[in-house]
């Protein structure tokens, strides 16, 4: 079982709404969507391999409607449930970049994980929004601890450089010695950010996306590029790199090496690439 443990939000998408002018209306087209990071790679592992999601959500609709989203998508959902389900508003520009305006809501709350619903875990996947909080920062180090000493590895995905920054150095190379990530997943500014914040990830497989550029796969301190293939009709990033890591995480539960599961893990985000909104 793959235990990913994070954000299930709703996410508002606003397509062509970048550049806003303000006091007045801005023509966009507007869907809202599934999404949180952890949820995303729940969904887009869920057709190759056993997953669970764990996470807060309000006792809300909102909140329910999500839930039933997921279990649709075939994933094994664990929630606790208090607060407010959290929301993100997505402006995603021309060319497919996105800026997102984040109220993590409740799961930003998340609490102590119970330990049954980690016992099945052979891998466990945590986004870094999910250390963004005390509280939530506690319950996924704890669950960390617990997975890593039933003998399954766990990955570690930057996700975001505002969290990054906001988080720090040391608290960052605290994380990092406490979690002890068997893999580590950035894209390019992630991985600029880290390096100025001094983030040592040399015990971990390094994995460095850098759009339609070779994917740089660091292992035993020694790097190698794995090619993707470039889209050009790209409609909205959202969710890209959550497949790439759902893609390079079950290759590698079926026993692929880290370039193979790269590889896997690129060509599953391609498919995002062209849709709007997460998988």
């Amino acid at each position: 079982m793959l235990v990913v443990i994070g954000d299930l939000v709703a996410d508002l998408i606003v397509l062509g709404g970048a550049a806003l002018e303000r006091g007045t209306d801005n023509p966009a087209e507007v869907r809202l969507t599934r999404g949180g990071s952890a949820a995303n790679v729940a969904v887009a592992a869920a057709p190759r391999h056993p997953v669970r999601f764990i996470g807060r959500v309000g006792d809300d609709t909102i909140g329910r409607a999500l839930v039933g989203e997921l279990e649709a998508a075939g994933v094994d959902v664990k929630v606790q449930r208090g607060g407010r389900t959290g929301a993100i508003v997505v402006l995603v520009d021309a060319v497919g970049e996105r800026t997102m305006i984040t109220d993590r809501g409740a799961a930003a709350e998340l609490e102590g994980i119970d330990a049954a619903w980690l016992s099945t875990a052979r891998w466990l996947h945590l986004p870094l929004y999910g250390f963004a909080t005390p509280a939530s920062g506690e319950a996924v180090t704890d669950a960390a601890a617990a997975v890593t000493r039933a003998g399954a590895p766990v990955s570690l995905d930057l996700s975001s450089v505002a969290t990054l920054r906001a988080l720090g150095a040391e608290r960052l190379a605290a994380l990092v010695r406490s979690v002890a990530p068997a893999v580590v997943f950035a894209n390019e500014d992630e991985a600029r950010v880290a390096n100025e914040l001094d983030l040592d990830v040399s015990g971990s497989v390094y994995v460095v996306k850098r759009g339609g550029e070779a994917v740089l796969v660091t292992s035993g301190g020694v790097t190698r590029e794995v090619a993707v293939q470039r889209v050009d009709d790209v409609l909205d990033s959202t969710g890209a790199g959550d497949a790439f890591a759902a893609g390079y995480i079950t290759a590698a539960l079926g026993g692929a090496d880290p370039q193979q599961s790269a590889h896997a893990g690129s060509e599953l985000a391609m498919s995002a690439l062209r849709r709007a909104g997460a998988l």
